[in-house]
């Protein structure tokens, strides 16, 4: 059965829920060649899009919203792709970031979390509204709903009143074929040692009190290296704290990623809220040892391959620290640990999961 996918993912910059998008879609399109990815005329990477064998559609449509100020976007998915839809035999549809065409009939779709509705302080107050209002019925209306964790499934059955039959569990994975492999030890990003975070710049990470923590060690070799693309209209603005040993990238390309992940004393990743927690893994997969946050999701995902500490303690995170720092033979077994739990994860069984579903 030939199914579509909503690839709206390739006009957005790349966080945890887009790269949960592609690889599940590159699984799909090597199991099921005929599916058919649709996509807006706006496509970050052609590459991807070239590989995914993407149909761009409503391109007219699309330049005339973006013309008028309107959300393109927003209204791509909501009328161009469910109208091609309707004229195409209704196939089904896999949404793989969250929304889905309100008031089409064949959705099956993936919600990540509920962080909007769980942890509200930390977003805007429109895309509050707009998710608050979109995502319940959506839930409703999907022939299946995908989430990435029992957390998160346990969660989307209880506040969004949905049978437990309906909410299936695929998780995220890591796959180092997919990533650039320039992580040489000659090829070292900084000529010092390095604490390593990553993730969005937003409260909901956690970055103030990770910060404060660093600021307690005691070690004037290592830096605190921050990575992630920060998004004020959807979160609320992270207060930044520029100073010495404390640098913030920006967002950077996989081939940067790969090295900061690789060459890192540790990753800290002390959220208050995540729906899996993707970038300790990725961190992991490069034989980085991980602190994780005990909260949420985090302790199903990494079991006992991370230090854990409580994210509304900055002594607990100093402490987990410390010892990351100065335990070599804990940070050895955290790496060995770490590289036993990411097998425990596959995008391709992920996606025989998500088609299985959809037969």
């Amino acid at each position: 059965m030939n199914i579509a996918v909503n690839a709206r993912f390739l006009s957005q910059p790349v966080t945890g829920t887009q790269r949960f998008a592609i690889n599940i879609s590159r699984e799909i399109k090597k199991k099921q060649p005929g599916t058919i990815f649709l996509a807006p005329p706006v496509i970050k990477d052609q590459a991807l899009a070239s590989e995914l064998e993407v149909t761009i559609i409503g391109k007219r449509n699309y330049h005339r919203y973006a013309k008028l100020h309107l959300p393109a976007s927003v209204l791509w998915e909501q009328i161009d792709l469910p109208r091609w839809l309707k004229k195409h035999g209704r196939l089904p549809l896999l949404n793989l970031v969250n929304l889905a065409p309100l008031l089409y009939s064949e959705n099956f779709v993936t919600i990540h979390d509920l962080a909007f509705r769980l942890a509200p302080h930390y977003f805007a107050k429109r895309f509050r509204l707009y998710y608050n209002c979109l995502i319940p019925f959506i839930s409703r209306r999907a022939k299946q709903i995908i989430t990435v964790s029992h957390f998160s499934k346990q969660t989307i059955e209880t506040y969004l009143q949905v049978p437990a039959s309906k909410v299936l569990v695929a998780h995220n994975a890591v796959d180092l074929q997919g990533w650039p492999m320039s992580v040489e030890k000659k090829n070292k990003p900084y000529p010092w040692p390095y604490v390593l975070a990553v993730g969005s710049l937003e409260p909901r990470k956690n970055l103030n009190r990770l910060i404060a923590a660093f600021k307690r060690i005691n070690d004037k070799h290592v830096h605190l290296v921050i990575v992630g693309r920060e998004n004020p209209a959807i979160f609320h603005r992270t207060k930044q704290t520029w100073q010495e040993k404390i640098l913030f990238t920006g967002p950077v390309d996989d081939d940067t990623l790969s090295r900061l992940y690789a060459h890192a004393l540790c990753l800290c990743y002390p959220s208050f809220h995540e729906g899996f927690g993707l970038p300790p893994l990725e961190a992991q997969a490069f034989g980085c040892p991980v602190i994780v946050s005990n909260q949420t999701s985090l302790p199903e995902v990494f079991l006992n391959s991370a230090l854990y500490c409580d994210p509304h303690d900055v002594e607990s995170i100093r402490k987990n620290l410390h010892e990351m720092l100065t335990d070599t033979t804990l940070r050895q077994q955290l790496v060995t640990a770490g590289y036993n739990n990411i097998k425990r994860f596959s995008w391709e069984k992920s996606a025989s999961t998500i088609l299985e579903a959809m037969k």
